[in-house]
């Protein structure tokens, strides 16, 4: 076994995919609590932002704010927000690759000006022709 981190172990035999790892221990950590993929990471994941933020995966999250180092798998962010499952229905999809909701790109532009994020790296005509 391998630790992750917090409790969460990797069996070495598995044959899971290296770039699947965050997503599925950050669905594991919190279980219990609604989150979705958000921010940088969707955006990115949309081709809004140029830059692919590697071993990084950003998360909105009904739970409390935390940074979770991962060792050599990565950083978990998780932001927390106070908007229910019910207010971003129609604007989050399940990714079921990952196993995790993730942010349209209009959501993840509200999220990125809510929490006061750099708005310098998006590409508004990515924008544009995406919404």
């Amino acid at each position: 076994l391998v630790p992750v981190c917090r409790g969460v172990y990797l069996y070495k035999r598995a044959p899971w995919p290296r770039g699947l790892i965050l997503y599925h221990t950050a669905s594991k950590l919190r279980a219990d609590t609604f989150n979705y993929i958000s921010l940088e990471s969707s955006l990115s994941d949309a081709g809004i932002i140029s830059q692919v933020p590697l071993e990084w995966l950003t998360l909105m999250s009904g739970g409390r704010s935390a940074t979770i180092e991962c060792g050599d798998f990565g950083t978990l962010e998780f932001i927390h927000t106070a908007k229910s499952p019910a207010q971003v229905a129609n604007q989050v999809s399940h990714d079921a690759r990952c196993g995790l909701w993730r942010a349209s790109v209009a959501l993840a532009l509200q999220d990125m000006r809510a929490c006061k994020r750099p708005l310098d790296l998006i590409d508004w005509s990515a924008v544009d022709e995406s919404l």
